[in-house]
């Protein structure tokens, strides 16, 4: 599993983390749900240990993740975004680059097929539209294979039938198996897609089942909508 124990985060006077506890199993989709500025970046990269907390744990399977970093990380894939891609590699060496590093037996190929990729398999990426790049990024999570995926905003430039590819995707890895958290705006899809939701609020999450919540209305409970003084 993957356990998050008491993690809190702060830039100087500023805190954006406290006391964060939940537990991950495999197999479970998280959607983490909050407005842009809230911290929901911030947690991911506290969980991959891209940043370091400044109180709490977290842990992978019992691998600790700065003490044992090696094993923490085999099982994991994060990639924060599409700006994280090289602009002169193709969507194939992107994905040949991961299946090589992780040690995957999910073919490229496959993969491409899947995500209908086909056809700009060999294409540079910064030669794409952002759409492209985003199947890109997915596909670098499918070939890794790993045991968790954590995923910022994966749905941000799709259109709508990208959008229920991604869906139907995101249905696959969990039969799969794998554990996966994905901060989205894409509200519905996250009804549809997880388990449980993780609503970041005043420094800490508030946690509830998916099936059992209207996402709109608590979504406007929690942050409100604001009305334009124009």
């Amino acid at each position: 599993m993957l356990v998050a124990h008491d993690l809190s985060f702060g830039f100087r006077h500023h805190q954006i983390l406290s006391g964060i506890d939940f537990a991950l199993a495999p197999g479970e989709v998280v959607g983490l749900v909050a407005p842009n500025g809230t911290g929901k970046s911030t947690l991911l990269r506290n969980l991959t240990g891209l940043l370091k907390p400044q109180n709490g744990s977290v842990t992978l399977d019992g691998a600790d993740a700065w003490r044992n970093r090696r094993a923490f990380l085999r099982q994991l894939f994060f990639l924060e975004d599409s700006q994280g891609l090289f602009p002169s590699l193709t969507a194939r060496e992107h994905l040949r680059f991961v299946a090589d590093a992780w040690g995957s037996q999910v073919t490229v190929d496959a993969v491409l097929t899947a995500l209908h990729m086909t056809a700009y398999a060999d294409k540079r990426v910064g030669q794409m539209s952002l759409g492209m790049r985003q199947h890109v990024l997915l596909g670098m999570y499918m070939v890794a294979d790993a045991k968790y995926l954590l995923f910022d905003e994966p749905l941000n430039g799709l259109d709508p039938t990208s959008i229920h590819l991604f869906t139907q995707i995101f249905s696959k890895l969990k039969e799969r198996g794998k554990g996966i958290i994905m901060s989205s705006h894409q509200l519905g899809n996250v009804t549809a897609m997880a388990d449980r939701v993780f609503f970041l609020k005043d420094t800490r999450l508030q946690v509830y089942e998916a099936a059992g919540i209207d996402l709109d209305a608590k979504y406007d409970e929690l942050y409100g909508v604001q009305e334009a003084d124009w």
